[in-house]
């Protein structure tokens, strides 16, 4: 028993039986947590809508975690009954994007350094972009955007470079990843970045498109063509 602690020790890592948005409510308590047992205090949350990040907003009241938010740039993703807007910097999402910050959240928007003018001719070609892309896929999809996102609000100053932080995004809408990560600026993910722990994941990782077609993505699209009531 001494040289198994000498060794290393055992945590859990949730592990959610469909991917997508219906993980969300969970991942975030996971989250919180562990959060409170590593006494950490910045949770990064991906947002393109403001729903995540709303329902971060409701589990974290009470904490004294700082909620940092990262959005898409104002664009359409494709949806079962049409395109749905995404984006916080959507007129749309205005009041959403003021609430949050009245909440104190941060918000940040910027390039996403496994998306940017590298990929603008072939969103799939051959550039080295798309290989850190599509590897970090193989763990999901969740995990590529948390750590994307780590590294965008780390650029963007509102993380320090080398703060240990909770990082969480997920497949298409919602959130089922959650992570641990030393983070750092983008030009240094090879050198610096590191992830720690592995809070959540979905079982499989499933990256066909599109991903709300799948049998084993989850969740209720129908509220994403509706507007956005604060309560």
């Amino acid at each position: 028993m001494a040289q198994t602690k000498e060794l290393g020790f055992t945590k859990p890592t949730f592990y959610f039986q469909y991917r997508g948005e219906v993980n969300t409510q969970k991942a975030l308590e996971l989250a919180c947590d562990r959060a409170r047992d590593l006494n950490i205090k910045k949770m990064v949350v991906a947002s393109e809508t403001g729903r995540s990040a709303l329902k971060a907003l409701n589990i974290f009241k009470g904490t004294d975690i700082k909620l940092i938010v990262v959005t898409h740039y104002p664009e359409s993703t494709w949806g079962p009954k049409g395109n749905i807007s995404i984006g916080l910097g959507r007129l749309e999402y205005a009041h959403v994007k003021r609430y949050l910050e009245e909440q104190g959240a941060l918000i940040v928007q910027g390039t996403r350094p496994f998306a940017g003018v590298g990929r603008a001719l072939r969103w799939d070609g051959p550039v080295p972009a798309t290989f850190v892309d599509k590897t970090l896929e193989l763990f999901s999809p969740g995990t590529k955007i948390a750590i994307e996102t780590a590294l965008m609000a780390t650029d963007a100053g509102v993380l320090e470079e080398g703060e240990e932080v909770i990082t969480l995004a997920g497949t298409y809408k919602g959130l089922d990843t959650a992570l641990v990560v030393r983070t750092s600026y983008s030009g240094n993910i090879f050198t610096n970045f590191e992830v720690l722990e592995l809070i959540a994941k979905p079982l499989h990782t499933g990256r066909s498109l599109p991903e709300y077609e799948q049998a084993d993505w989850k969740g209720d699209l129908d509220h994403y063509y509706e507007p956005i009531k604060i309560e």
